[in-house]
């Protein structure tokens, strides 16, 4: 009588749980999925101004950056091209304009300041006075690196995601021997950051100003087999095609290529780098 009794209890207790178990399966069944974490916002803008009422544009668009970005980069052509002089009142108004930012401002040269000037030595003169460093406006909690060779490339870590900043630019290739030499510097930038922080990012952002051509080949293929080696998101963002580009053009697909448009189309752009490998760049053209 004993041995029958105690199977009973055994059988109850395992039917009168077994409900229980099902029910917490379901509910964890049917919770929602954890957005992925965000590990940076910013923002990005290029090619502006060009004209005087373009000039009211950028002060707007620097006025209204969304309060979440962190910092600004602005990817290059601050004038039109050889139809604005590269003199010096050029580029102290723009830095002016940029300067009223309330997030610090990260610049790289575009070929319109520089290489595309008719004197180019005087493009890069007033480019470097007015731009260079051009982040230590604000109070910074950023760690900058530069490279020694080449001051306007600069580095920093900001939660989990590798940025790097290079002299690319497009335009006329107004001297072969600078030009090869600094494809060479950029690279070695690249190699180096990747080297010192690779294993402990989770995603890189690349900022140029060049749409990829040709004339860049000694640098994105060297970039390629690197963003191989990282085996992890990269993001290229760069202007000087001034419309909307997002896709995969390189071997290594795990880089996304983006195109900013021209100040003048679209306000900056919002880039959100999350922690999700199968999403990792998020962007909001707020148009």
């Amino acid at each position: 009588m004993r041995i029958w009794i105690l199977r009973l209890t055994v059988v109850i207790g395992l039917v009168a749980a077994s409900p229980v178990i099902t029910a917490q399966t379901a509910a964890q069944d049917a919770a929602p999925a954890q957005a992925p974490p965000t590990l940076v916002v910013f923002s990005a803008m290029g090619d502006i101004p060009y004209d005087p009422h373009e000039d009211e544009i950028l002060k707007k668009q620097i006025a209204e950056l969304p309060e979440e970005a962190e910092f600004v980069i602005h990817v290059g052509d601050i004038k039109r091209g050889k139809s604005v002089p590269c003199e010096a009142p050029v580029y102290a108004k723009v830095a002016g304009m940029l300067a009223a930012s309330a997030k610090p401002v990260f610049i790289i040269p575009g070929d319109n300041e520089w290489n595309d000037c008719v004197d180019p030595d005087l493009g890069w003169k007033n480019w470097s006075e007015h731009f260079m460093r051009f982040e230590e406006r604000w109070p910074q909690r950023l760690r900058v690196f530069r490279q020694l060779e080449r001051e306007e490339n600069f580095a920093f870590v900001r939660n989990g995601v590798l940025f790097i900043g290079i002299n690319l630019v497009g335009g006329r290739v107004h001297d072969a021997d600078e030009w090869n030499r600094r494809m060479a510097e950029d690279l070695v930038w690249v190699r180096r950051n990747l080297e010192k922080f690779g294993n402990d990012v989770q995603a890189v952002v690349l900022f140029g100003h060049a749409l990829p051509t040709g004339k860049h080949d000694a640098f994105f293929k060297g970039f390629v087999e690197e963003a191989k080696k990282f085996a992890k998101p990269v993001l290229y963002l760069h202007g000087d095609g001034h419309r909307w580009i997002y896709d995969h053009p390189f071997e290594a697909k795990n880089i996304l290529r983006v195109q900013v448009d021209q100040g003048s189309i679209a306000p900056p752009v919002t880039v959100t780098v999350t922690g999700d490998p199968q999403n990792p760049f998020v962007f909001d053209r707020r148009k």
